[in-house]
């Protein structure tokens, strides 16, 4: 039988690892304390949220109740994904869901703060960039990035090691990303004002937090 080379994730989607409740709220947890230390104050109801591969999101709900933003977007190409988010993105009008590849993706938004968990590593490095890129187009001055993505640490060799010979592995398109690598693809973007490696999560991943210019027209200073 041949082993795919792409992630199926239709099947991820609907039959998650119980695993990843637990590791989802670590990254959660450090996901919304950044955005609150860089992002820049917002009268409530005024921020504009964007999550790139936002299909499935485990942080939408804690980002809603904490910011509290004016409007949430959640881009995805994979349908399966958008669909079983729950009731809040029907029943909440500050939640819109884009079925999009990230890759191409021309939306009408700036957002404050545009942000990816475990999607650029998915790419062959060309695609890895243009998604990279893409969080800064659809960025409003002044705005944060935040990216996270598995960084080949010991333990992530170690524990992917032991997944992939129990054949328990279903990401065979995942690529783990240096820190240097990914932030060689942002250069030029904006000040890095965090980075750093999550390793309660075991499957380790690096995160990269870059803020960009403000406006001129905002800049106290100008």
């Amino acid at each position: 039988m041949t082993r795919p080379d792409k992630t199926d994730w239709d099947h991820y989607h609907r039959r998650p690892n119980p695993a990843a409740l637990i590791t989802r709220r670590i990254t959660a947890s450090r996901l919304l304390g950044a955005i609150m230390r860089h992002a820049a104050p917002r009268d409530p109801g005024r921020m504009v949220v964007l999550e790139l591969g936002g299909g499935g999101s485990s942080f939408y709900e804690l980002i809603l109740s904490r910011l509290k933003p004016a409007r949430y977007h959640l881009v995805d190409s994979n349908l399966t994904s958008l669909t079983m988010l729950g009731s809040a993105p029907q029943a909440d009008p500050r939640v819109v869901c884009h079925v999009c590849d990230a890759r191409r993706c021309q939306l009408p938004v700036k957002a404050d703060v545009v942000f990816s968990v475990g999607l650029i590593e998915h790419f062959e490095p060309q695609d890895t960039q243009r998604v990279i890129d893409a969080h800064f187009a659809h960025l409003a001055p002044g705005g944060v990035a935040l990216i996270t993505f598995p960084t080949p640490t010991w333990l992530y060799r170690l524990a992917r090691g032991l997944a992939e010979s129990l054949r328990l592995w279903n990401f065979p398109d995942e690529r783990p990303l240096t820190l240097p690598e990914v932030l060689a693809a942002m250069k030029g973007q904006g000040q890095v004002v965090e980075q750093g490696i999550i390793w309660p999560i075991v499957y380790t991943q690096g995160l990269v937090v870059v803020k960009t210019r403000s406006a001129p027209d905002a800049d106290p200073a100008a």
